[in-house]
């Protein structure tokens, strides 16, 4: 026996209505026998039936793509709100105000030139891979100041994301099929090294010795 409310009744009898007249208007129509009219309407309902199944289904494919969408968007982690957890963190964000990449001073885990990372900067490191704990994929990114030609720069800004990297994948949960490291040494500055008048900018300098976390978009 078939559930139906009220309003789905009401659409089948109007279905079946307008089927009944158009076969009224053709002379060739056979005669509508209560047993005929009864087969039609189960028609009617086997269509109608087989309508709901697939709403059903769409129905239950849409909640388990939400479903999926937020489990994914729950483990991913929040660069910013790690960041938010350490003072030796910080963000970058773009244009739009979203956050690009977490930002880690080079000058917390190296000395001015080097590619060490100095022993108070392991436990920093190693907080952040905790909470990075179950990420797809992570890129380290090795920047500089403008002290020194392009080719130094750009070396010691690889040498610098390769020591994170390496580090993380000796000591923590992250494995090195996830981590990527490049170095971009000056290129990429996010403060001027230069003051307007030529002189030096000894605070824009330092925030262009960096190490930043991103997270690919996955899509």
């Amino acid at each position: 026996m078939h559930n139906y409310s009220l309003s789905t009744l009401a659409l089948l009898v109007a279905v079946s209505g307008g089927v009944l007249h158009a076969q009224d208007a053709d002379a060739t129509a056979p005669e509508f026998t209560p047993e005929l009219i009864e087969e039609l309407i189960a028609e009617d309902m086997a269509d109608v039936d087989e309508l709901v199944e697939e709403m059903a289904e769409d129905e239950t494919m849409a909640d388990e793509a939400m479903a999926e969408a937020d489990a994914m968007a729950e483990e991913t982690p929040d660069l910013a709100a790690i960041a938010a957890a350490d003072p030796s963190l910080d963000v970058r964000v773009n244009e739009e105000g979203e956050v690009d990449a977490m930002v880690m001073l080079s000058d917390v885990l190296f000395a001015f030139g080097d590619a060490t990372l100095e022993p108070e900067a392991l436990d920093v490191l190693a907080g952040v891979a905790e909470k990075l704990d179950g990420v797809g994929a992570l890129e380290i990114t090795g920047h500089t100041d403008a002290v020194g030609d392009d080719a130094y720069n750009l070396a010691l800004g690889q040498r610098r994301a390769d020591a994170v990297r390496n580090w993380l994948i000796a000591n923590t949960d992250l494995t090195a099929d996830i981590l990527t490291a490049q170095g971009v040494g000056e290129a990429d500055p996010i403060l001027p090294n230069l003051n307007d008048d030529g002189t030096d900018n000894p605070e824009g300098r330092a925030a262009n010795r960096r190490v930043e976390f991103t997270i690919p978009d996955a899509g």
